[in-house]
């Protein structure tokens, strides 16, 4: 008997129905049209075949009905059936005798070439196979190669890495050596077979605790679905993030649209107003030129004026000669009365003594001459022509600066300084009232202070308010590399000075002439101390006279000769200290008098902003933000443009570099440690300033924090002070392990974290820390380990500081963090804004005032109560 069972689907062909029965997995499977015919050819008798062909018929309904079951939906509870685990796939293994046997004869490759030899053999057509290890890249790292000729040699390479050689790799894809390359194959070696243990049968007991709590199996139908509602619900997320980004982009450009729309709107009032301004002044210019035209053909307005300078000339010149000569007469009737009773005295006098009438009659005469007040004008008049005279022969003053117009109101910031130089100013001007009261004038005036406090606009403002000559000369202008020189110098200096006084002599710059003697040797040792015994000279020459005041600059008088700076030569030493708050507010009022400044400019702010800024740096601001003013087109200065010159000069100019999202928020994270940190120490906490935006070649970014300087530059920090000062410079470092991990730290906090150390070292060697070390020998070899240790310890317990406070102000550094990410900046009121809302500050330990105040109340308290058991015991 012969049977052909045939069977077709509509979906699946024949084949993929076989295997599915045969894995005896269920599938759902729609729309499927299955059926199944049979023909039989049989020599039996044709009862027995149809009662064989019923069987048959049966046979195929029960097929038919089972196909179009599985292909009906299945429901979701029939669908957890576990799979059945599918027997490992054998692999051809080989024992170690085996595989002893089956290398041996291989050969072994020792030669060796260089890897760009493949390329020529390659080009030569000598190469057949590579031989790479199985399951690794050739580009990644360096690997070991065999390359297999024409003539069945092997030899040995190593290719490298496509970082090492890129041309190599270039050349190696032109050439399609890829398609040549074949892996490696090294049959495995068959484990040896150990023999069960004796008690191998408890090994199944966790497994079978752990079946009883390990999770049913999940269908592979439900995770197809779990996985396409996830896919589904990802596809909506980015789809809204992408309708957002467009809604976003919209936004933007309708903004940028509208801003534009505004600013030509804007442009064409301006140009509308411009046109109408000029018209009207034109119309105002034609309205005045005729009037004018017409006032001028008019005879009665040139007789009234003509009147009116008549009248004018008559007071000014007849009247006011009438009055002198009235004056005059009077002064002379005066005169010859106090004359007439001058020499009536001086009879009675003479009377009293017994002398005759007429004795030393000449000599009154000659003394009432020299007293006259009109001989003396004639005499300085004759004087000054006959130096008017001499100058005609002489060439110009060499060091005489012309047309100094610097007043005391062209110099701001100064506070009590000013006093004492409006008391120089009245040397010159009322010189004479000082030396008929005997008072000595100060021959030399020092000037000392960092650079650009003023220090030679001061001088230039002293000769402009007493209207005298103003010489300037820079003290290194004297030095020369011949000896005899400078002194010749210093000699004409003087002498012009003399010629010209009262007059102002400037030295700037006086170190470089003024350092202390025998410091040097040789000629040029010899040349500057000449010059300066040559300037003593000259200083001791104008001793108490006062028609020559010499002032000289300096930034370092402690480095003058003591001979120089000894009352006599320089009597006054006056400091210019940097300006402080209200100071720089009027130094900034004063170089904005000539700008078109705003009328709601911040003064008080930018003052603010520049704290530790000189005169100069000030001056600049000014002219920075003019120059911002007019690369904008705009016709005001404002606040902000004051604000980012001061930040230009304190920084420099804003780098725009692009940097990665992951560099932003590690420099943020570095910054906003620092001032998370230091908003919790009383010394630390006002925070000006937060910028993360690199400037002027500086990479990283900055905290500006506004101290009390006098505290950090003169040594008046307590311990806890310099504990605190510690810790917020070690907090860069412990913001990097709390966010990134140990791991991952990295370099950006290694110039903090040596200031911490060199901060603790000083700690521990000024007698602050909890173990004294005495006030020397501290480099003893025994002493540096204890001291080293000393110092880790307090750098130790100021990190733990640090870290503590930053774990319990996490919300306020992510705020920080994202803030300064997407700004680059953050000004003080909004981080002030911050640390309310996230914030969680500590309390500031009580000062030394508080703990004093605890201490006497609580001492005053115990006197109180043992004057009150005093008194009990005594009643």
């Amino acid at each position: 008997m012969a049977s052909h069972c045939i069977s077709a689907s509509s979906l699946f062909p024949s084949t993929s129905l076989s295997r599915r029965l045969q894995s005896r997995r269920i599938r759902r499977l729609p729309n499927a049209n299955s059926s199944i015919t049979c023909h039989i050819c049989n020599s039996e008798p044709e009862e027995e075949s149809k009662n064989k062909i019923t069987a048959l018929n049966l046979l195929q309904i029960s097929v038919t009905l089972t196909i179009i079951s599985a292909s009906l939906p299945q429901p979701v509870l029939a669908a957890k059936v576990s799979q059945k685990k599918r027997p490992p796939k054998k692999t051809n293994t080989l024992t170690p005798e085996e595989w002893k046997t089956w290398s041996q004869g291989l050969p072994v490759v020792a030669n060796r070439i260089p890897y760009t030899d493949i390329l020529n053999l390659k080009r030569d057509g000598k190469l057949k196979h590579i031989i790479k290890p199985p399951g690794r890249g050739l580009k990644e790292r360096p690997v070991v190669v065999l390359a297999v000729l024409e003539d069945s040699k092997v030899v040995r390479l190593v290719v490298p890495s496509i970082d090492s050689d890129q041309k190599f790799w270039e050349s190696w894809d032109e050439m399609e050596i890829d398609s040549i390359c074949v892996q490696a194959y090294t049959p495995p070696v068959k484990m040896p077979d150990v023999p069960p243990p004796f008690l191998g049968f408890l090994a199944k007991v966790p497994v079978w605790f752990f079946s009883l709590v390990k999770p049913k199996p999940v269908s592979k139908k439900v995770l197809e679905l779990r996985k396409a509602r996830e896919e589904l619900k990802k596809s909506r997320s980015n789809e809204m993030l992408s309708r957002k980004k467009e809604i976003a982009q919209m936004e933007k450009a309708m903004r940028a649209q509208k801003k534009m729309e505004e600013k030509r709107k804007k442009m064409e009032e301006q140009k509308l107003r411009s046109e109408q301004s000029m018209i009207e002044a034109e119309m105002t210019y034609s309205r005045m030129s005729n009037m004018w035209r017409d006032l001028a053909r008019d005879s009665n307005v040139t007789l009234v004026i003509g009147l009116l300078f008549f009248v004018l000339f008559y007071k000014t010149v007849v009247l006011s000669y009438k009055k002198q000569k009235k004056d005059y007469e009077d002064r002379l009737k005066i005169e010859k009365a106090e004359a007439e009773e001058k020499r009536k005295m001086k009879e009675l006098e003479r009377g009293m003594a017994g002398l005759e009438p007429g004795e030393d009659d000449d000599d009154e005469e000659g003394k009432e001459g020299e007293e006259n007040p009109y001989m003396k004008m004639a005499a300085q008049f004759m004087k000054s022509g006959a130096r008017v005279r001499r100058a005609q022969n002489t060439k110009l003053s060499q060091y005489l600066e012309r047309g100094v117009d610097v007043k005391f109101t062209d110099v701001a910031g100064l506070g009590k300084i000013r006093l004492e130089l409006e008391e120089i100013v009245k040397f010159f001007t009322h010189g004479e009232i000082y030396r008929r009261r005997g008072v000595k004038i100060p021959g030399g005036i020092l000037l000392c202070g960092p650079p650009g406090v003023g220090k030679t606009l001061l001088a230039k403002a002293v000769a402009g308010e007493a209207g005298v000559n103003f010489f300037s000369i820079s003290a290194s202008q004297f030095v020369e590399i011949y000896v005899g020189v400078g002194a010749s110098r210093v000699r004409a200096l003087y002498q012009e000075a003399r010629e010209c006084a009262p007059s102002v002599v400037f030295i700037d710059e006086l170190d470089a002439v003024g350092r202390e003697r025998g410091l040097i040797k040789g000629s040029g040792g010899q040349e500057r101390d000449a010059t300066l015994n040559q300037l003593l000279v000259s200083l001791d020459g104008f001793e108490g006279r006062g028609n020559v005041i010499t002032i000289a600059s300096t930034n370092r008088p402690d480095i003058l000769d003591p001979a120089l700076v000894r009352p006599g030569r320089f009597d006054r030493k006056i400091f210019i200290p940097k300006p402080g708050l209200i100071g720089r507010v009027e130094i900034l009022k004063v170089h904005a008098r000539k700008k078109p400044m705003a009328e709601d400019v911040d003064y008080a702010a930018v003052a603010t902003m520049t704290d530790g800024m000189v005169g100069a740096e000030l001056a600049n601001i000014v002219e920075v933000a003019a120059i911002n003013m007019m690369r904008d087109a705009r016709t005001e200065i404002t606040t902000d443009d004051l604000l980012q010159a001061a930040q230009i000069e304190e920084r420099g100019m804003l780098d725009k570099k692009e940097r990665s999202l992951e560099i932003w928020k590690q420099v943020a994270i570095n910054e906003a440690a620092m001032a998370v940190v230091a908003i919790n120490f009383p010394d630390l906490k006002n925070i000006e300033f937060i910028n993360i935006a690199p400037r002027a070649g500086r990479e990283l970014g900055y905290v500006r924090v506004k101290m009390d300087h006098i505290k950090f530059k003169e040594g008046l920090l307590s311990r806890q002070s310099l504990l605190d000062h510690i810790t917020v410079q070690l907090a860069p470092r412990a913001a990097d392990e709390i966010w990134h991990g140990e791991d991952q730290l990295s370099t950006i906090w290694a110039e903090t974290s040596d200031n911490a150390r060199s901060a603790a070292r000083t700690l521990v060697l000024g007698g602050l820390s909890d173990k004294y070390y005495g006030v020397s020998n501290f480099w003893v070899a025994d002493r540096i380990d204890e001291i080293d240790t000393e110092a880790l310890r307090i750098l130790n317990m100021c990190y733990g500081r640090a870290k503590e406070i930053l774990e319990g102000n996490r919300k306020l550094m992510d705020a920080v963090v994202d803030t300064l990410v997407e700004k680059k900046s953050l000004n003080k009121q909004e981080l002030i804004d911050l640390v309310e809302l996230h914030g969680c500050i500590r309390p500031a330990p009580p000062s030394v005032v508080d703990l004093r105040a605890i201490k006497r109340a609580h001492m005053q308290s115990m006197l109180n109560q043992k004057e009150e058991e005093a008194s009990k015991a005594t009643i």
